[in-house]
């Protein structure tokens, strides 16, 4: 029978779990928790790599970098059998139970008694709980297990439910195509950065970026390999721009990128490098074409925050900065002076 404490930590455990919304917090929580019902000193937590096939470390209450970098592989070791079968494993003394196991591996043990439990839904294992050093060298038995496997249901679908709820997020703010920050993400955040910019007199720059002739491009290649370039060039964006820099698909051919802490000077030469990595890119299969567009050119509009100015105000400069980078012939940068 479960003792009555366990019982009432088992409830708090569970309301908790229900509440936690971040997998990071989920995962201290657990392992504080999990101790204090099991009286257990070494507790963690692991997921399985599907790219890998590999369990590694989500959370542990053992320190150590080597301890928080352990790979097992599936089906190896204890941990990789239990996501195998998809069976918990209690081991009351692993010296009799299993006597060819190397006791290298289980010389930094005190206790010889363990639990091993799958976090599973109904069609995959995701990972495993480990527990063991029960204080004073208890055993653990199958009242034990027991406790394990009510925790493992609410724990999956709360993981699930994080997981469902931040692709929610995700999808509510990245445009569907390339990954970028969609158009609605891009006005909002603007306001924030240009209310940074208003409080600490910091600067703040745009770029806004037009794909030059698309359309002919679309019509000459068709609207699929169109897709595959604003894949490509979202891509190029990403790997020529700062991390703090916001990227955004601001229009079905037009890009945005905001550049906090950037004079106008800086944001021009950050312009002009995407320029030049665009210009010098192939976006087609094949390199010959009737219409000459087998590579492709943009336009570039910058533009810096002025004092006092509203949102609106500031977009509307960038927008006419690109105006003039395309009437003067594309291909260019032109800065709102």
């Amino acid at each position: 029978m479960f003792k009555e404490e366990n019982i009432t930590s088992l409830s708090e455990l569970l309301r908790a779990i229900g509440n936690t919304a971040d997998l990071k917090e989920l995962g201290e929580l657990l392992l504080g928790k999990i101790s204090q019902i099991f009286s257990a000193e070494k507790i963690s937590l692991m997921l399985l790599d599907k790219e890998t096939n590999e369990l590694f470390v989500w959370a542990t209450s053992v320190e150590g970098k080597e301890q928080k970098d352990v790979k097992i592989k599936y089906g190896q070791m204890f941990a990789g059998w239990v996501v195998q079968k998809g069976q918990p494993l209690l081991v009351k003394n692993v010296d009799s139970e299993f006597p060819a196991f190397s006791k290298a591996k289980l010389g930094r043990y005190k206790s010889k008694s363990f639990i091993i439990a799958p976090i599973k839904n109904k069609e995959h294992t995701l990972g495993v709980i480990n527990i063991t050093e029960r204080k004073e060298s208890g055993v653990f038995d199958d009242d034990d297990l027991k406790l394990v496997s009510l925790i493992t249901p609410v724990l999956v679908l709360q993981m699930e439910k994080i997981q469902l709820l931040g692709r929610m997020e995700s999808l509510s703010i990245k445009d569907s195509l390339t990954g970028l920050f969609n158009h609605r993400y891009f006005q909002e955040h603007l306001v924030e950065e240009v209310g940074r910019a208003q409080r600490y007199r910091r600067h703040l720059s745009l770029i806004i970026l037009d794909i030059d002739n698309f359309q002919k491009y679309n019509e000459n290649y068709g609207y699929s390999m169109g897709d595959k370039v604003l894949v490509q060039l979202a891509n190029i964006f990403v790997e020529n721009l700062r991390k703090v820099d916001i990227i955004a698909r601001y229009a079905q051919e037009e890009f945005a990128v905001i550049l906090p802490d950037t004079k106008r000077k800086q944001a021009a030469i950050a312009a002009e490098k995407l320029r030049e990595k665009v210009n010098s890119a192939v976006f087609v299969e094949r390199r010959d074409s009737s219409l000459g567009m087998a590579r492709l050119t943009v336009s570039l509009g910058v533009a810096e925050y002025y004092p006092n100015n509203t949102k609106e105000e500031f977009i509307q400069h960038i927008e006419f900065a690109l105006k003039e980078a395309k009437e003067k012939g594309r291909n260019r940068v032109c800065v709102y002076k």
